[in-house]
């Protein structure tokens, strides 16, 4: 009887060791950013949706408020990730061409905003920071093409790396 009370005891304290995650990792917080991000542009994109197999996407540098530990080369690899990671993906490039001159009509160019709206939210465990994000999608074949997407949120800033770690 006493080795099952012990056991029950072990298995308990097991139990609890194992409900107590880690803090997430500047890849993961950056990484639930970008697939939020991801799903909200092909739920509606500005294509039709039968010719994703056919679009590209070409990514600008992003634009990344200074209040944010996120380099714009982080933010860029973390999208263009989680849009390729998607079934129903268009190709995308982290690249786009000095003169859009010649650009086919499935292409389109993605400029993404990172800002920080408010300020920081301090909790007794972590720090929340208010953020926006935009995506702005022109086609270069046609200047008059313009497409906006917008999401809100917050950032777990003691998930991110320093400002100094994050440069590349």
């Amino acid at each position: 009887m006493r080795g099952l009370g012990i056991g029950c005891l072990l298995l308990a304290l097991a139990a609890c060791a194992g409900l107590s995650q880690p803090p997430p990792t500047s890849r993961e917080a950056l990484r639930g950013l970008a697939t939020s991000a991801a799903q909200g542009l092909l739920a509606s994109p500005p294509w039709s949706p039968d010719r994703t197999a056919s679009t590209t996407i070409l990514m600008r540098p992003a634009e990344v408020d200074e209040a944010l530990p996120i380099s714009a080369a982080a933010l860029n690899e973390a999208l263009g990730r989680a849009l390729l990671s998607r079934e129903d993906s268009p190709h995308v490039l982290d690249w786009v061409p000095n003169s859009p001159r010649g650009a086919m009509e499935d292409q389109w160019l993605l400029q993404a905003r990172l800002s920080a709206d408010a300020p920081p939210l301090r909790l007794s465990d972590r720090t929340l920071q208010p953020y926006t994000l935009q995506f702005d999608l022109s086609r270069p074949s046609d200047p008059a093409s313009h497409w906006q997407w917008q999401a809100s949120g917050a950032l777990d800033l003691d998930a991110l790396p320093a400002k100094s770690e994050a440069s590349p």
